[in-house]
């Protein structure tokens, strides 16, 4: 194939609670997380503010004595009809700050396609995230948020639940078929078995506190192992292998890919088919450089037609030519008449 054309949707920034997002409660008050929320702005995604049914957190305390401890380590939030809960409840300490982070979709033991190691073992604020792409088969998205708070010196009224705004953290792309071929609607094509053969399987990201002390930590740019970190991800058929007619258009459903500037692979099969009659099948690859970037949604497009279809290269209109007329010639068996006795008759 000659040529992949890419678009991308929109990105948006990351935003964290402010401060005063904690305000005074009697000492003991339970810590509560709030209905979470998922920026979605121009694109949409698989996981959203209605169907994010859990996450994962942690979170760190340190008191005014500078004095730090872990007081959730992945703890599990579930949405339920009340909000979101958790179980055994944390409570707020007058006079301390407190960070948080977390996931979406919560994951925990040996099958988790994340983890999250904190740098040290009492601060949550400050780690490393791990991606296994491969063993998300690239159909799961992945997000994160990150809060900080403090509490005032004395608490008598009630604080308000943390809140987070969830990020997505990997690229989501689909791929997209032309039919280029100009026809009259004779030729139409199924696309099918469309892969991206070199993403990448396991990413890390680093998380890391601003220098404000109140300010929300922060997920550095991803980066992944330079060798044997290939993922081939199946998108599958175009439109359930419908057939394209002349001009029309057909997509892959949406993946999931780390985020990596990369020349990607992408192999597919075209079923051609003339006046109804399947001809030939042909296997194309094609290669394309993307800088993926985390929360944006890409649709990598590509037409295809007589020069880049066939695994041969051109294909050849058919046309028409006139190599010549025959000539009349005599039938050397006319008889011959005499036409002087030939009268004209008239009718009346």
């Amino acid at each position: 194939m000659k040529k992949l054309l890419f678009a991308a949707a929109a990105i948006v920034a990351m935003a964290s609670c402010a401060t005063d997002d904690v305000v005074s409660r009697p000492a003991g008050a339970a810590i509560e997380f709030n209905d979470a929320f998922v920026e979605n702005s121009t694109r949409a995604a698989d996981i959203d503010a209605e169907n994010l049914t859990n996450f994962g957190v942690y979170g760190s305390v340190v008191n005014s004595s500078n004095q730090q401890g872990m007081i959730f380590a992945n703890q599990v939030v579930t949405k339920t009809a009340s909000g979101y809960t958790y179980t055994p409840a944390q409570y707020w300490i007058a006079g301390a700050k407190y960070d948080f982070v977390a996931f979406a979709p919560y994951q925990s033991g040996a099958d988790a396609t994340w983890t999250y190691a904190p740098a040290v073992g009492t601060a949550a604020e400050n780690g490393t995230i791990t991606f296994d792409n491969a063993k998300a088969g690239a159909n799961q998205d992945f997000l994160f948020a990150a809060t900080s708070c403090e509490t005032p010196a004395s608490i008598t009224t009630a604080p308000a639940p943390v809140a987070f705004t969830f990020n997505h953290m990997l690229s989501r792309v689909k791929l997209s078929f032309t039919n280029g071929f100009q026809s009259n609607g004779n030729i139409k094509l199924v696309v099918k078995n469309v892969h991206i053969t070199n993403t990448a399987a396991v990413g890390t990201l680093s998380v890391a506190k601003a220098e404000s002390a109140t300010a929300a930590a922060v997920a550095a740019d991803w980066t992944t192992v330079a060798t044997n970190n290939n993922l081939d991800v199946t998108f599958g058929d175009v439109a359930a292998a419908a057939q394209l007619a002349e001009a029309g258009s057909g997509s892959t459903t949406h993946f999931y890919v780390i985020p990596a500037e990369r020349e990607y692979n992408i192999t597919f099969d075209v079923d051609l088919y003339q006046a109804g009659v399947h001809l030939d099948t042909y296997h194309r690859s094609a290669k394309v450089t993307v800088d993926f970037t985390r929360g944006m949604s890409y649709d990598l497009k590509a037409t295809l037609n007589q020069t880049n279809t066939s695994d041969e290269g051109q294909l050849y209109p058919i046309e028409f030519t006139v190599t010549g007329v025959e000539k009349w010639d005599n039938n050397p068996d006319t008889p011959e008449e005499d036409w002087t006795d030939v009268n004209a008759t008239v009718n009346d």
